[in-house]
């Protein structure tokens, strides 16, 4: 299911991120050098949790799956369980789920709400995982039994642009576990973004920054080598109880560089498979500018 992104200026956006200065040009030379637009820094919002939920894995799983509450006959009653995560969107258009610093985008209604409780304390995870209706299919630089290039299958979001910082809305209720987004480079490896802890009490977003080793291009056309996100992992600290956790995520952002190369000649095509590639090339440039130009 599409999903519509939308962007804000930089100076609207609410990540914490210093800008340094970007030396060099584009590895790729064209006719006209770059200008300005060679730094189209942007806030783009790739998830608001609106239309599908996403799926929770605990770890370590459900050993036992012992109800957390029994009766005096043994038999279990309704209500929560340990190591059984519950997840799904909340909120409603007469009582919107949202941070306030959100409440101008009148189609950000819902957010992503997600309950579980551990039976022992210790180094406890939960990955949320996005809906199996996004995927991303990559080609490998492997061959199959056929003699044909792999072609991965990812559950996860394609983060537009080369990305300088992910960040999230996390409300919170208090208790002692950090959050971590779970990125996949062009090269199929998985980098783990630290966004901190998720011990407070109230709507605040978290942010961590992409570190400039995480490869994100390539010399040559098409340029950009998206990075994808394949999971948000909440992970409890040593001090962590196993009291009842209940959280909230909102409007996932990514902060940006929207440049990328076009020159002329980028639409000759050398066989059906170069087609292809190049169109889907020509589809990004087009969002990159509708993206640019204030589009949604």
């Amino acid at each position: 299911m599409h999903t519509a992104m939308k962007y804000t200026v930089l100076a609207a956006i609410p990540l914490l991120y210093s800008l340094t200065p970007i030396s060099g040009k584009s590895a790729i030379k064209t006719l006209n050098g770059d200008d300005t637009d060679g730094m189209e820094i942007r806030s783009v919002q790739v998830e608001g949790f609106e239309t599908e939920p996403w799926t929770a894995v605990v770890s370590p799983g459900d050993p036992e799956a012992i109800p957390a509450v029994v009766d005096a006959q043994g038999t279990p009653m309704q209500g929560e369980k340990w190591n059984s995560p519950e997840v799904g969107l909340k909120g409603t258009t007469a009582a919107k789920c949202r941070p306030q610093n959100l409440a101008y985008d009148e189609t950000n209604n819902k957010c992503l709400g997600l309950r579980f409780k551990f039976i022992y304390p210790g180094n406890n995870v939960v990955a949320l995982i996005p809906p199996a209706s996004r995927k991303i299919y990559r080609t490998l630089d492997e061959l199959d039994h056929n003699n044909k290039p792999k072609v991965q299958e990812i559950p996860g979001l394609k983060l537009p642009g080369k990305v300088k910082a992910v960040s999230v809305w996390v409300l919170g209720r208090g208790n002692d576990y950090t959050l971590e987004a779970w990125v996949q480079d062009w090269r199929g490896t998985t980098h783990v973004l630290k966004m901190g802890s998720v011990n407070f009490v109230g709507w605040r977003p978290l942010t961590a920054k992409v570190p400039v080793g995480v490869p994100q291009d390539i010399d040559t056309y098409p340029q950009t080598k998206n990075l994808v996100l394949t999971k948000l992992v909440l992970r409890s600290k040593p001090t962590a109880n196993t009291e009842k956790v209940v959280i909230f995520f909102d409007a996932v952002k990514v902060l940006t560089d929207m440049y990328d190369v076009h020159f002329d000649g980028a639409d000759v095509d050398f066989d059906d498979q170069d087609k292809k590639e190049k169109a889907e090339a020509k589809e990004y440039a087009k969002n990159l500018k509708k993206y640019s130009e204030g589009g949604k």
